[in-house]
């Protein structure tokens, strides 16, 4: 793959100052207890995970929930039946020390915990953050259950590893919210991870790991679900085709949502290009985002 400069996010000399001095003491205490999470990320259904509470340390998660921006136009907004968030990656607009979290994830101490835990040893940062960044829900937010792009669109190596952290604070499960994760079938919800502030959940990518948010979010109208979402990336390994590559999410419907044919259209278009408000005024005039 060509690699377009201007779409690097992750600055090879910033990261080596970065990398200087240990950033262990931006994190929780869980660094000191790999083994553990080890054996609950290996064994973990329906496929491999951990949830890590206490993610960053206090004083620090409680600066990157004080700097976390709000809405504006520079955000990029999802809006369709199946997807309702607000996403922002240039994170050299962000405040420092909220900006300094995607380089701390990418600095080799870091990287390798995550490698020893995973069993992943080919890890690597992505320096494009593509499909990472901020993310926002509001009411009436949604993600539908899906699979992650598979081979990046930009370095052609191949999504292993999602790390997502809940910045929102005081969140009610009335609301709804949680991350979920699905077997291998779509058949069953085998597991929920509630929205809790500074808690992560981190998750392996592959052809069986859908995961979403499918019930729409019912915070009230002030309220936001927010995330900050990162990814590890290797070299590609998997024996595909070209087009059998994932280069966009791939969205399904769960068993309990009624059949409707002009839905499965927006899934079938959403692996090949984002969703269009020409797509909606199309397939779904009448649609509203409380729908």
């Amino acid at each position: 793959m060509t690699e377009d400069k201007e779409l690097i996010k992750i600055e090879k000399l910033y990261l080596e100052e970065i990398s200087l001095n240990s950033v262990l003491n931006y994190f929780g205490n869980w660094t000191e207890d790999i083994d553990n999470l080890k054996n609950k990320y290996i064994n973990a259904k329906p496929f491999e995970h951990v949830v890590i509470d206490n993610f960053l340390e206090s004083s620090y998660a409680e600066k990157i929930e004080e700097l976390f921006p709000n809405l504006n136009n520079n955000w990029f907004e999802y809006k369709n039946p199946i997807e309702v968030k607000y996403t922002y990656d240039n994170i050299n607009y962000l405040p420092l020390e909220l900006k300094n979290y995607f380089y701390y994830l990418s600095t080799d101490e870091i990287k390798n915990l995550f490698k020893n835990i995973t069993n992943i040893e080919d890890l690597e940062y992505d320096e494009y953050l593509h499909g990472a960044g901020l993310h926002i829900h509001p009411r009436y937010g949604r993600l539908n259950i899906h699979l992650d792009y598979e081979k990046h669109i930009y370095s052609g190596k191949e999504r292993r590893l999602n790390i997502i952290l809940f910045i929102s604070k005081n969140w009610d499960t009335n609301w709804n919210g949680a991350n979920e994760l699905w077997n291998s079938n779509v058949s069953e919800c085998i597991t929920k991870t509630e929205v809790k502030f500074n808690r992560a959940i981190l998750f392996k990518t592959n052809d069986i790991s859908w995961h979403g948010v499918p019930d729409k979010i019912m915070c009230p109208e002030n309220i936001f679900r927010k995330t900050i979402a990162y990814y590890y990336v290797s070299p590609l390994n998997n024996q595909k085709t070209e087009d059998q590559y994932r280069k966009k999410a791939k969205f399904i419907k769960r068993p309990q949502d009624p059949y409707d044919e002009n839905i499965q259209q927006l899934y079938n278009i959403r692996p090949l290009r984002r969703i269009t408000d020409e797509d909606i005024k199309l397939l779904m005039p009448n649609w509203k985002i409380e729908d």
